[in-house]
């Protein structure tokens, strides 16, 4: 089978990647038309990377291949997210750190079970790999509160003043950047190798891979430069969106829902196929390896990237609407993973508080 016929409908969306490159650099388009056709391309290259990573995936089994999906996901978000901060739009770079964790979390595990449990009633995954993983999420969140919590409270200390507020925040960021990115470290040692039996795979569930593995390689590394153009297509309209105002939206639902949505659109891809074919053990590993990552790696990293990017770093700093999403993300996981079980009620229930943060983020000013 060929690779073009292997690929799922959304496949389509490639043809937007030569006219966002060719109404970019010509100068043909508006910011918020440069915007939608930059992302449309990005969704259609995110639909290459998730065919050609679960290919690898059928030969490196769920753990490794959840990892590997999460990794070339977090690719575009990476991608997306440094180009943004370089650009000194910090707003947007925090914004789609809460909306990943939270859209892995919540939107794409909730659709990921939701599409399962329509064709397989009840589906089950690892109770321990579930409890490790909102382990590491929690942690990470309280890791998140402390520098977040200097520059809310300096007001109410008056040991912090609000001109020492943000050198502590600064400082704080890259102790906590660090330990994250210890956390992570630990976390790999942990499900790849210490207690990888712990992690079930989905025997019985084996499929055929329809490409070779150099294709898959071959395809995942010129996919990766071709997001790395459209990105920056994407980034700059954004920016001009928000400093001319094209549209009345606040920097703070573009970063949470929409970056968010678009950087994570190959890994959700891939989740929701996964648990639609009975293989809720895959699904699950890319749907909480992505968010573990995000979290414990693409945080930490753009915090002590934005040192080297620009002027002024990076501060781990949400305001209190980021951290209670990023906190009920954490808290509803773990009471819907608990039972090692899902279905599509569950599911669904997960997508609508996704959908409720989202109509919070869009009224915020």
């Amino acid at each position: 089978m060929s690779v073009w016929r292997s690929l799922p409908f959304p496949k389509y969306l490639l043809a937007f990647v030569p006219i966002a490159l060719a109404v970019h650099y010509g100068h043909l388009a508006s910011p918020t038309a440069e915007f939608a056709l930059s992302a449309a391309a990005i969704l259609g290259l995110v639909v290459v990377i998730g065919s050609a990573t679960e290919e690898v995936a059928m030969r490196a089994g769920a753990v490794w291949g959840g990892l590997l999906n999460a990794t070339f996901g977090n690719v575009t978000e990476l991608i997306i997210a440094l180009m943004a901060l370089h650009k000194g739009a910090y707003e947007v770079v925090r914004g789609s750190i809460t909306g990943s964790i939270l859209g892995n979390l919540l939107l794409l595990l909730g659709l990921a079970m939701f599409a399962g449990g329509l064709r397989n009633k009840t589906q089950t995954f690892s109770r321990t790999g579930a409890t490790a993983s909102v382990q590491m999420l929690a942690v990470s969140l309280f890791a998140l509160v402390i520098p977040s919590v200097t520059m809310l409270m300096h007001p109410f200390d008056a040991k912090i003043t609000a001109e020492y507020a943000p050198v502590m925040a600064e400082k704080l960021s890259i102790a906590v950047a660090v330990i994250l990115l210890v956390c992570y470290a630990l976390n790999l040692v942990f499900s790849l190798w210490t207690h990888r039996f712990t992690f079930r795979t989905d025997e019985g569930h084996g499929e055929t891979p329809k490409w070779s593995l150099a294709t898959a390689i071959v395809l995942l590394c010129g996919t990766v430069v071709l997001v790395a153009l459209t990105s920056e297509i994407f980034v700059d309209s954004l920016d001009r969106m928000i400093h001319e105002s094209d549209v009345p939206v606040s920097e703070m639902f573009l970063g949470v829902v929409v970056v968010a949505v678009v950087g994570n659109a190959a890994e959700g891809s891939v989740a929701v196929l996964a648990a639609w074919k009975n293989k809720m053990e895959l699904a699950f590993q890319v749907a909480m390896s992505s968010a573990i990552q995000i979290a414990l790696l693409v945080a930490p990293v753009l915090v002590l990237a934005s040192f080297v990017l620009t002027d002024t770093p990076l501060l781990l700093a949400f305001n209190p609407y980021e951290l209670l999403a990023i906190w009920a993300g954490v808290l509803i996981g773990a009471f819907a993973l608990n039972d090692g079980e899902s279905n599509w009620f569950e599911g669904a229930m997960m997508v609508l508080v996704y959908i409720a943060f989202a109509c919070v983020f869009w009224f915020h000013p």
